[in-house]
């Protein structure tokens, strides 16, 4: 497995890009064999001297306050080729959060700059970022990584192999800090040794074959390795700064080192602390200015003015000088602010069914513009029976397939997808999508006809007595009744599951939708006190390979079976062994992991899904509609890319090279 960073473009200012999805980067002349060299070295000096900076930068370069743009950039920068064209400096993008908690949309937008990334269209390949190549051994158990030469923080501070090593060593295997380690960058359940060959490139050496490490690294997870320098954070580590630490802790409010090195340098990377710290240096395009901290009403970002990648005609990005995040009371008054003209580009909260409507009706008041994108997700409303139920009774019941197979025939999802999902999207179960490499016909269409004689016919087999109302008993002679969990505000599945609900009650099956807020939800599912719950089919694309969630007890989001999905990730040290084709999945899995080839990969998340087509863990209804963002007529190279997390959307799309138009 090699993934090496291209011979680095010389700028060419004098030619203009083409425009388009296809569009290379310009050409350079074929160079003689001094020059070749001075190019596998990095740019040419003559072309590191094409450099150019934003023009808020250049008042303090010019006061000494700041090193000339050649000098804060890495030796081989990273080219982006723009998706439209190349951009002009300056601007404030505007956008929106609500409530208190919503710290991912600031990821989304400005928070993802791994060793390695995915490339724009999300093919499954990945691609060097900070990292200039990683190279692994035969059986994918020692990955060279090599850096960019001359990476800086966004304080000015040199980003290199020590940077990885304290992350390593000192971070991911602290066990005050995190007990449980870093399931992403384990295999076997230890931690790689780290080895320093240079300040740029250093060696992870793993207990087992681990072939996904570079998808892995490229994955909203593997940002995690890249967001804690050394040179600041360990000063809140008693190995580090013995003496000091009880001072800085008092000075913060914390009772504890650990606390203050996660309020400093935040560790994960979807907790608020990673918004709220302004003095942690970064690798992203803008750093915090004014925090998301409580009460906060405005969140701003400003340029990192040491920033490692230019766009093909040499120019430093991000092209935008500052991003405003206005922190909202609820998803209306972000609607609102959108068909006011006071929003350039949002996505998140409000890109549903029901409000392309509104925002179409105000294109032209607001000067906006909706561009549509493909929805990575595969269903728009997953329905997890608990198959771990506390109560034998309902385990027995949820855990009959029959009894699965007539709910899901009792489902007009043609009807749901109609009056739920203006008609967009088609009948589908938890199974990849048919443009996903995962795709498997038999998961994806088995038990979605709607007919009631089916229905009735598998719930007779299961469950045929009834009571006086017409409702089926179950094995203890009481009627099968269950609540269905449902989280209002994250998602469009209220309506569609009041539906299937309603269909279930048809066929003698007193089942109940009950609204919970979030934190409920995940007390509830935590504790495995759940009977049913529903949630968006995540893993629809390439994702299928990396959250298979829904397709075997992957981990406790494995909401059909969280005990056993907690078997899964612990290595057997929590939760419940599941049974035998569960466990088959998981040892298919933990091979995949061990394979670098993507052909092998596949084959074998093939049989893993086989075996969910065979076992039918959850119910789907439909596959989504496509999605859509929002933004301002003139803002340029807005990319029409697919919706996902761990892609993720948008900022995996270059959101560095957005401009505003003159």
């Amino acid at each position: 497995m090699v993934v090496r960073d291209p011979l680095p473009r010389m700028p060419d200012v004098k030619r203009a890009l083409p425009a388009g999805r296809g569009a290379a980067i310009a050409r350079i002349a074929v160079p003689s064999v001094a020059a070749l060299c001075a190019v596998w070295l990095g740019v040419s000096a003559a072309g590191a001297a094409d450099y150019k900076q934003a023009p808020a930068l250049d008042a303090l370069v010019k006061e000494g306050k700041l090193p000339a743009v050649t000098e804060r950039l890495p030796k081989n920068p990273r080219v982006v080729t723009p998706y439209e064209k190349v951009g002009t400096y300056g601007g404030t993008w505007r956008s929106g959060m609500v409530g208190g908690s919503d710290r991912n949309w600031l990821f989304r937008i400005a928070g993802y700059e791994p060793l390695l990334a995915w490339d724009r269209e999300w093919s499954g390949k990945v691609i060097p970022n900070l990292a200039e190549s990683v190279t692994g051994n035969a059986d994918a158990t020692v990955f060279t990584i090599k850096l960019r030469e001359g990476l800086k923080w966004s304080d000015g501070k040199p980003f290199g192999a020590d940077d990885l090593g304290f992350f390593i060593n000192d971070i991911a295997g602290n066990k005050e800090l995190l007990p449980n380690g870093i399931d992403w960058v384990m295999s076997g359940g230890e931690l790689p040794k780290f080895a320093k060959v240079d300040d740029t490139t250093f060696t992870l050496t793993f207990k087992e074959p681990y072939g996904l490490f570079p998808q892995r690294l490229a994955s909203v997870y593997g940002v995690q390795a890249v967001m804690m320098a050394k040179h600041y954070c360990s000063q809140f580590m008693p190995a580090y700064n013995k003496d000091g630490v009880a001072e800085l802790q008092k000075k913060a409010g914390v009772a504890s080192w650990t606390e203050l090195f996660i309020k400093k340098c935040a560790v994960d990377t979807e907790v608020n602390e990673r918004w709220q710290n302004p003095e942690r240096p970064t690798m992203e395009p803008w750093v915090i200015k004014d925090p998301y901290i409580s009460g906060a009403t405005l969140v701003t970002l400003v340029r990192n003015p040491y920033y490692f990648k230019v766009d093909t005609a040499g120019q430093q990005l991000p092209y935008i000088d500052d991003l405003r995040i206005s922190v909202n009371a609820d998803k209306q008054t972000l609607v609102l602010k959108v068909v006011n003209g006071e929003i350039d580009y949002q996505d998140r909260h409000i890109n549903t069914n029901s409000n392309r409507a509104v925002f179409a009706d105000a294109l032209e008041k607001a000067k906006l513009k909706i561009v549509d994108g493909a929805n990575a997700d595969m269903n728009t409303t997953i329905i997890s029976l608990n198959l771990t139920h506390k109560d034998p009774v309902k385990r027995e019941i949820f855990n009959n397939k029959d009894f699965r197979i007539g709910l899901s025939y009792a489902i007009d999802r043609q009807a749901i997808i109609d009056a739920a999902f203006v008609g967009q999207g088609e009948p589908w179960q938890g199974a990849p999508r048919k443009e996903s490499p995962f795709y498997n016909e038999r998961l994806a269409k088995q038990y979605t006809e709607y007919s009631v004689a089916k229905a009735n016919e598998s719930l007779d087999k299961a469950y045929p007595k009834k009571d006086s109302a017409g409702f089926r008993l179950g094995p203890d002679g009481k009627r099968i009744t269950f609540n269905v969990l449902v989280i209002p505000a994250l998602g469009d599945f209220l309506d569609s599951t009041q539906l299937v609900v309603q269909y279930w009650q048809k066929v003698g099956v007193d089942a109940k939708m009950q609204t919970v807020d979030r934190g409920l939800f995940y007390d509830r599912k935590d504790n495995n006190d759940q009977d049913a719950t529903v949630f968006l089919g995540s893993g629809g694309m390439v994702d299928a390979l990396f959250e298979p969630t829904f397709y075997f007890p992957f981990w406790n989001e494995s909401l059909f079976a969280v005990p056993w999905g907690t078997w899964f990730a612990s290595g057997g040290k929590a939760g419940e062994e599941p049974p035998a084709p569960a466990k088959k999945q998981m040892d298919l899995y933990r091979q995949i992991t061990r394979y670098a080839d993507t052909a092998k990969q596949a084959e074998l998340m093939k049989q893993i899904l086989d075996i969910a087509a065979d076992e039918f863990y959850v119910i789907g209804v439909s596959t989504p509609g496509g999605l859509y963002s929002v933004s301002k007529k003139n803002l340029g190279n807005v990319y029409p890319r697919p919706f996902a997390w761990t892609y993720p959307t948008p900022v995996a799309s270059n959101t560095e090279t957005y401009f505003f138009a003159k």
